[in-house]
């Protein structure tokens, strides 16, 4: 392999269940390579749409359910190295009315073919990409949302932006649809950092949007990064503290970044463009500030990576909270709907994935059909889903739930082995009201999600890892277009194959121009 393939670090963890030599004495020697896909499931080209559909129709409404939706909007003017979703990023902002009229199409759709089309609705996410390439026609699509069965004034209504391009008329609508949250990235305040991420050099449009806000939707959550090339301790330690002292923001977010999920940020390490990423001991490191620093300040956890200041937002807000963040649904019960190109869903007995492409999506929609990308949906039951997702709650794995996987028999003898170790080690708490993470458990979380995962699912994380590592080879050696398009991973066999010897090697095709 060429120097840009070889610079590229090996996406598995290196764990023994008998370590305590790693990072801060646990089994882990690195951070988690990738944080968002755990819900996915080894790829399945025999599915067919009939059996797909009849797993929709068939998902029970089981003690416990709860739904929640995600719509997801696929335009954005930036093209950011670390985004998990630049593979459905589009420019055609000109498809924003077709779009806003086919995503409550497509919602229509699914609830009809669920057993839950009146279940009240928990929390409702629209994300992207960026809403607000959406203009005037947000206000439709937030109608609808509201306007729905389910929805109530206990269902959290979340919103996300991009400082860059938002406008006070998109703050408006928010506002007159009485939305909970506002979710934005900054990632880092560092110039050089935002740089290296194909950011605005300066993050200019913070104050401004900001002052729009203020005041008017109940809680405001600015995203922040660690692991970014160039960034120290020290760079993380003030994005945190600037964010903290800001009285109107409520909320923060603090992920780690996702090599797994960003081939492009890979290629550009890789080929040495831009600054490596900082050593696992100081990303570590930073994860540790980072939640130490919250607590410390009486900030609570709401969210997989996210903590709210408890001062500063009303308990009646607080409850609507659902903390889930619409990644993935947080137990099998859960009926997590997504629509929009690229959305994901999770329910009972199912695991559906949209076309990515646009334009296919809206085709499908269009022609009265569901938009799936049938290879990677499945109809297999996740029924060990709230074992290991509890990582990723706040609440933790209750004990009732725990029992209730034990009594159905849903946990693996190796799944309980791996429980309990994890409890030794000190990175899990159990206690009379069930499993939580420790401090130190939430600095190696994405770990923890994979590691307590089945055999079918650790694999299928592994293989979504080591895809984007070959992807980055291939963009690093100019085989691939470092372009949005890149990171569709409906695409991947497409782009990327590897030799009768093993060998990654770059294959032509619609990208590699």
């Amino acid at each position: 392999m060429n120097h840009a393939g070889s610079a590229l670090r090996s996406p598995f963890p290196s764990s023994s269940p008998s370590a305590g030599d790693g990072l801060f004495s646990t089994r882990y020697t690195s951070v988690a390579a990738n944080t968002i896909d755990y819900w996915m499931l080894p790829d399945d080209p025999e599915l067919d749409q009939t059996q797909l559909l009849q797993a929709i129709e068939d998902a029970p409404v089981l003690p416990g359910a709860e739904l929640a939706l995600y719509v997801h909007v696929p335009f954005c003017a930036q093209r950011c190295a670390f985004c998990a979703f630049s593979g459905g990023n589009s420019l055609d902002f000109k498809q924003a009315e077709r779009y806003s009229r086919l995503v409550v199409q497509e919602l229509s759709m699914l609830l009809e073919r669920t057993q839950v089309e009146s279940h009240p609705i928990r929390a409702i996410n629209v994300g992207g990409g960026a809403p607000e390439l959406l203009g005037g026609h947000i206000d439709s699509v937030l109608r609808a949302l509201r306007d729905l069965p389910g929805c109530s004034d206990a269902t959290e209504l979340s919103v996300e932006l991009t400082l860059s391009t938002a406008k006070r008329e998109f703050i408006e609508a928010l506002v007159r649809h009485e939305v909970t949250k506002v979710s934005f990235g900054v990632q880092s305040f560092d110039p050089n950092v935002r740089r290296y991420m194909r950011q605005p050099r300066s993050a200019v449009h913070y104050d401004r949007v900001l002052n729009w806000i203020d005041g008017r939707i109940p809680v405001v959550n600015a995203d922040l990064i660690t692991g970014l090339p160039g960034q120290d301790l020290a760079v993380v330690a003030s994005d945190l503290r600037q964010l903290i002292e800001d009285k109107r923001v409520q909320a923060i977010s603090s992920y780690l970044l996702t090599p797994g999920a960003a081939p492009a940020l890979l290629a550009l390490t890789g080929s040495q463009r831009i600054p490596a990423r900082p050593p696992e001991a100081v990303q570590a490191s930073m994860r540790l500030h980072t939640y130490g620093t919250l607590l410390r300040e009486g900030w609570v956890r709401r969210g997989t990576n996210t903590y709210v200041d408890r001062r500063a937002v009303p308990d009646e807000v607080l409850t609507r909270l659902a903390g889930h963040e619409c990644i993935g649904a947080p137990a099998y019960e859960t009926f997590l709907l997504g629509v929009g190109p690229q959305a994901i869903s999770s329910l009972p007995g199912a695991r559906l994935e949209n076309r990515v492409d646009v334009e296919g999506w809206a085709r499908a929609v269009e022609a009265g059909e569901h938009p799936f990308f049938l290879p990677k949906c499945s109809t297999q039951h996740q029924t060990d889903t709230a074992l290991w997702a509890f990582p990723l709650r706040a609440e933790g794995l209750p004990r009732e739930r725990f029992e209730r996987m034990l009594a159905n028999g849903a946990l693996s003898v190796e799944q309980l082995r791996t429980l309990e170790e994890l409890v030794a080690e000190g990175l899990v708490l159990h206690t009379s009201r069930g499993h939580e993470l420790t401090l130190l458990g939430e600095v190696f979380m994405g770990h923890l999600v994979r590691d307590l995962k089945k055999q079918d699912g650790r694999r299928a994380v592994d293989a979504y890892i080591a895809e984007g590592e070959r992807l980055a080879a291939s963009i690093a050696r100019g085989e691939i277009a470092d372009a949005n398009a890149a990171n569709n991973r409906q695409l991947v066999e497409d782009s990327v194959a590897e030799d009768e010897d093993g060998n990654e090697a770059g294959e032509d095709d619609a990208h590699a121009s």
